[in-house]
């Protein structure tokens, strides 16, 4: 008698977990016959997986919508990852070609592909445009990215969008750690450590349901948020992401000028042209920039003067309670791009 009311919680727990797994599967089936999209909130959480190297990489044939309390676009990867129209190895004949690195600004965060300044760039230049840009990258993360996975486009120019976070990614961020030895560089031997499970990796691309319930635990999370903040500070058209924090540490100079002198060294010996641009950020960290490109003949564009007189006009650059840049400013973006490779004869 012991041993039989012994067993009943065990029973009854076993039954509450069959039902609990049947009620899961049965909204699982629900939510598809409903047509509910999968949707995220978290770029690196519904759009990426795990890579030892990179720390994560965009997931391939990902097809999600991306929203947030500011904005719902749809998000597709095609089979290697990138965002947008596939691009093939091969070269199309007599037709040139540009590869865009960077991070989530070169993604185009929280805006529609056909609205991302590298499409409005294909179409007005009449060249090909490689988006190849990753949520939350670091100068480290898109060096390897390009050595062991993009070089082989063969772009005739390749493009780097710097960003105020870069330097402090660099050297203390969630990816691949570089470190300079007697003014070289060496890199990491060790995988970079996961930023999210397996389990949660693998139910993200396979599970409606577990995709719906992360989302609206991140929209409620981020509601809260802006709440607090009174909303004063999500709604202005202010200078972006640019931290709050104090300047990079020299430390972190030595070591994204090392990472960037490989990329462009990368870049050369690929037979290709390289060049910088350079998002909005603390004047002095823009006259570092620029005087590291200059030291080493690499064409420069600061975004800052072309985002300034557009909001004269009256143009919103950015997303609104986000700091990402908008579909008027990926306009600008497009527009000051275009210029610049004009007049640096970048694709020529």
């Amino acid at each position: 008698m012991a041993v039989a009311g012994r067993s009943r919680p065990v029973a009854t727990a076993a039954l509450a977990l069959a039902a609990t797994l049947v009620a899961l599967g049965m909204l699982e089936v629900g939510l598809r016959v409903a047509g509910v999209d999968p949707a995220s909130a978290h770029a690196i959480g519904g759009f990426t997986v795990y890579d030892p190297v990179l720390g994560w990489r965009l997931a391939p044939d990902r097809d999600a919508t991306f929203r947030t309390p500011s904005f719902a676009t749809r998000v597709v990867h095609g089979p290697t990852g990138l965002r947008g129209r596939p691009h093939p190895e091969a070269r199309t004949p007599g037709r040139r070609r540009l590869l865009v690195l960077g991070d989530s600004f070169v993604w185009c965060w929280g805006v529609p592909m056909e609205q991302c300044f590298t499409e409005r760039l294909e179409v007005r230049l009449g060249a090909e445009v490689v988006n190849a840009g990753v949520p939350a990258y670091s100068t480290a993360q898109e060096l390897l990215f390009y050595e062991r996975d993009l070089r082989r486009y063969r772009p005739d120019a390749v493009v780097l969008v710097v960003v105020p976070n870069d330097p402090f990614e660099n050297a203390e961020g969630y990816g691949p750690r570089f470190r300079l030895a007697n003014g070289a560089l060496v890199a990491p031997t060790t995988p970079v450590r996961r930023r999210k499970s397996v389990a949660g990796e693998w139910l993200q691309a396979h599970s409606r349901l577990w995709a719906q319930t992360t989302y609206l635990a991140a929209v409620l999370r981020d509601t809260v948020r802006m709440w607090r903040a009174a909303g004063v500070a999500h709604a202005a058209d202010g200078p972006g992401y640019t931290p709050d924090t104090a300047l990079p540490s020299e430390k972190s100079w030595a070591l994204t000028e090392a990472l960037l002198d490989r990329l462009a060294a990368d870049v050369r010996a690929d037979g290709a042209r390289f060049a910088v641009v350079l998002e909005e950020m603390p004047e002095p960290m823009i006259a570092r920039l620029r005087a590291w490109a200059a030291a080493r003949a690499v064409p420069c564009l600061p975004l800052g003067p072309a985002f300034t007189a557009a909001r004269e006009r009256g143009v919103r650059v950015r997303l609104r309670g986000d700091p990402h840049v908008g579909p008027d400013g990926q306009a600008v973006v497009a527009d000051a791009l275009a210029r610049f490779l004009d007049e640096t004869a970048l694709l020529r």
